[in-house]
């Protein structure tokens, strides 16, 4: 249980920096994560800490939204537009976020106050000062430095948001010195992080001496995994779904300044790192896993070129120049590579979940008679055969228009292309509405997946 601790350490250590203009330069959906992972054995001999471990997921999220919406605030071209944009993200997020976190927070230290009573660990559970014990006092200082972290911040922020609605000269503007606003609000809270800092580090060397309730806490999960041997399949498939979901939903396109935010090659290394984790046959696991290489290396070729050629050129520019002309049809040609590689790579990947729901799907009583496999994998294809087959027509759909609105849209300026070409860039609103409906459909069917692998390990 060391590493654990250790990992949920490191990922404390993500919030005691101040930020800057709504910008963490250590992010703390980072360490939220971390905490999380590192909450993963505990959370499953005390209920406690598995509320604590939704808190911290709950607290990713909203950090990890507000860090989406400063991308779309910093790529705002208008400076006024921007200042007050910026500064409702950062009212939002700071009010918000305090309101998570504080509940987190909380929960954590409550479910390690709740083991250490449990397990008689008098190192954290001794009362040391006003009836309180080491834990207690401690969690109080990390909700009072959570508190006074994002009051102090948002103060600069609060008071430039409250004049940005003047616009009469004899009022002081007050977001031409917010920088030194914010500059002078760093400083208390630095000092206030680097003591809640140290304060952590050495509540946490403490508990990694306490030997005696580590080895308790070994022994009791021990215990636990061994009368619940599916706990381990049941993760590595829901770590599995989830980096494949997401790695779907990063494949939506959504473009600024005509690059997009996220990569597709962003969501083709998640889905490849899911495969990975699946745990099926050879002649299914290969063609997956080289089918979800092969993607996003041609994704990321055919992005580029695309950017590159969209960047630098217009659509008359094609009829002008011989080398523009080979630059477009290469541009062409990658790109149809990339929507041929898509689809490759959905058959094989839900092939592969096809393969997993026979192998783990649906519960095995312990008494089966020889033609019982045989009986529950043909159970499994009637149940979830039409499932897929709608995802891969969904997906189909979803890659067509995708392919017909990047790759299109910029065509010969010619005039009988010229409409067809308006057309194809008012496709844009099908490509991206599509593309979230097949990730949302792809990941229920997912979620379907894993209930039924459930199943398996209903009665344990």
């Amino acid at each position: 249980m060391t590493k654990r601790f250790i990992l949920v350490l490191i990922g404390l250590c993500f919030f005691f920096n101040p930020y800057f203009s709504a910008i963490d330069f250590l992010p703390d959906f980072i360490g939220c994560l971390l905490i999380a992972i590192g909450l993963v054995p505990l959370s499953r001999i005390s209920s406690p800490l598995k509320d604590a471990q939704r808190g911290f997921l709950r607290l990713a999220l909203i950090d990890a939204a507000k860090q989406v919406l400063l991308l779309f605030v910093f790529s705002s071209s208008a400076m006024g537009e921007q200042e007050v944009l910026l500064l409702i993200v950062a009212f939002l997020s700071a009010t918000l976020g305090t309101v998570f976190a504080v509940y987190a927070m909380r929960a954590l230290f409550d479910g390690i106050g709740w083991l250490a009573d449990t397990y008689e660990c008098d190192g954290l559970c001794a009362v040391k000062r006003h009836g309180r014990s080491r834990t207690e006092l401690f969690a109080r200082f990390t909700v009072i430095f959570v508190i006074a972290k994002e009051a102090i911040l948002l103060l600069p922020e609060f008071a430039a948001l409250l004049n940005s609605t003047y616009v009469d000269s004899q009022f002081v503007r007050l977001y031409d010195y917010i920088g030194l606003m914010r500059a002078l609000a760093i400083i208390p809270v630095l000092i206030f992080g680097l003591v809640w800092l140290f304060s952590l580090l050495a509540y946490f060397i403490r508990l990694c001496r306490e030997k005696n309730f580590l080895q308790a806490l070994n022994e009791q999960y021990a215990a636990y995994m061994q009368e619940h041997p599916g706990t381990r399949i049941k993760s590595r498939y829901f770590i599995a779904f989830c980096l494949i979901g997401v790695g779907l939903c990063f494949l939506t396109d959504f473009y600024l300044d005509y690059r997009n935010i996220i990569p597709d090659t962003a969501g083709g290394c998640l889905i490849l790192c899911g495969v990975l984790m699946l745990g099926i046959s050879r002649k299914v696991y290969w063609p997956t896993a080289l089918s979800a290489v092969l993607y996003t290396l041609i994704a990321n070729i055919s992005s580029h070129k695309s950017y590159l050629f969209v960047t630098e050129h217009i659509g008359a520019d094609i009829a002008r120049s011989e080398a523009v002309a080979n630059e477009y049809q290469i541009m062409w040609l990658w790109s149809l590579g990339e929507f041929l590689c898509f689809l490759a790579l959905l058959l094989f990947l839900l092939l592969a979940l096809r393969a997993v729901l026979i192998k783990w799907g649906g519960y095995i009583p312990e008494q089966i008679d020889a033609d019982f496999e045989v009986r529950h994998a043909k159970k499994i294809r009637e149940e979830f055969d039409w499932q897929l087959i709608k995802c891969y027509i969904f997906g189909f759909i979803s890659a067509l228009f995708s392919f017909f609105f990047d790759y299109f849209k910029t065509w010969p300026n010619t005039e009988s292309l010229r409409y067809f070409s308006r057309f194809m860039e008012g496709l844009w609103i099908a490509d991206f509405s599509l593309a979230i409906f097949f990730a949302a459909y792809m990941s229920y069917t997912l979620t379907l997946a894993f209930a039924k692998i459930g199943e398996r390990f209903l009665f344990e």
